[in-house]
């Protein structure tokens, strides 16, 4: 709460709101706060909880408006240029609105917040095709999801990740796999004195080293192979195309698909993937589940046909 006087004001001129009015001398306050910090710490990444809310302020004591009219406008002048001056210094943004062309850097991708107080696999279920969706529209590092390690705004323990290894290995599979990574809410990333959190420091040792090995790749636009139904298995595929290896980093390495299969069956599938973007038109070197390559040969139409055996709620 910043106080009255920086406090939005409902339509009628006086009756104060929850939040503050990013058009009042909050912004300037704000703005002296985080250019000190900069100044002082070298900051080098931000992340904003808003801060404009997108309410209208009927206030007409405010520093950057002059009432009802102008308020909405004003402030979301105010937040671009914000955003504008974090880019400026060179500072990573990590916002929760798609103020991209203002200067933020990545935004939430397919995402409501309720999902994450779903029952987990129905949350990751829903997260996946979300993200999937949004992954036409943004490059995997333009997005973020969210891991609710303990509770978010409610479902209790049916959607906590906590001592659940299981679904913390899938989100992390789904998350990291997508390059777009996640926000993890929790006081520890796991407990190493139990079982489960045992189980979940290696999940998180695999998963971040797969990344690390990858990230050239997993950084780069996707294919998209199937939609999550979760009736049947789903993936989609990385693609580094030769001018984008040319320009150095991550070897010879053209591509990576991730596929699911969210059932509770094993699913044995020919798995069809489109190689066109990535150069490689001839013959494939393949490696599943980081074993030895093996060689392929690509179809006319650019395609290279893989059978799978797949796991139930495996990730290949």
């Amino acid at each position: 709460y910043v106080g009255d006087e920086y406090c939005a004001v409902g339509d009628d001129g006086h009756t104060l709101k929850q939040d503050a009015c990013f058009a009042s001398g909050w912004y300037d306050e704000l703005l002296g706060y985080i250019d000190g910090f900069i100044n002082a710490t070298g900051l080098a990444m931000l992340e904003t909880d808003g801060p404009y809310g997108g309410g209208a302020c009927g206030a007409t004591h405010h520093a950057h408006h002059h009432g009802l009219a102008d308020s909405v406008y004003r402030q979301q002048q105010l937040q671009a240029a914000f955003f504008a001056e974090m880019r400026g210094r060179n500072v990573y943004v990590n916002q929760p609105d798609a103020y991209f062309f203002e200067g933020g850097s990545r935004s939430g991708m397919g995402y409501d917040e309720q999902q994450y107080s779903l029952p987990r696999w129905r949350d990751l279920s829903i997260s996946r095709a979300g993200m999937y969706d949004d992954l036409y529209a943004r490059l995997p590092t333009q997005g973020w999801m969210f891991v609710p390690l303990s509770a978010y705004h409610a479902g209790g323990a049916a959607a906590t990740f906590a001592d659940h290894p299981d679904e913390y290995e899938y989100a992390l599979a789904q998350y990291l796999g997508a390059g777009t990574a996640a926000c993890y809410r929790g006081p520890t990333l796991y407990d190493a004195a139990t079982p489960e959190g045992a189980r979940a420091k290696a999940a998180l040792k695999r998963w971040v080293g797969f990344y690390k090995a990858h990230r050239s790749t997993l950084i780069e636009p996707v294919v998209h192979l199937r939609r999550p139904d979760m009736q049947g298995w789903d993936g989609w595929l990385h693609v580094r195309p030769p001018a984008r290896r040319a320009a150095g980093g991550g070897g010879d390495e053209a591509g990576v698909a991730l596929v699911f299969n969210p059932t509770e069956m094993p699913l044995n599938a020919t798995v069809r993937l489109p190689l066109y973007y990535t150069g490689v038109h001839d013959v494939a070197l393949v490696s599943i589940d980081e074993a030895p390559p093996a060689s392929h040969n690509v179809a006319r139409d650019f395609s290279l046909a893989l059978p799978l055996r797949m796991r139930p709620r495996s990730v290949t």
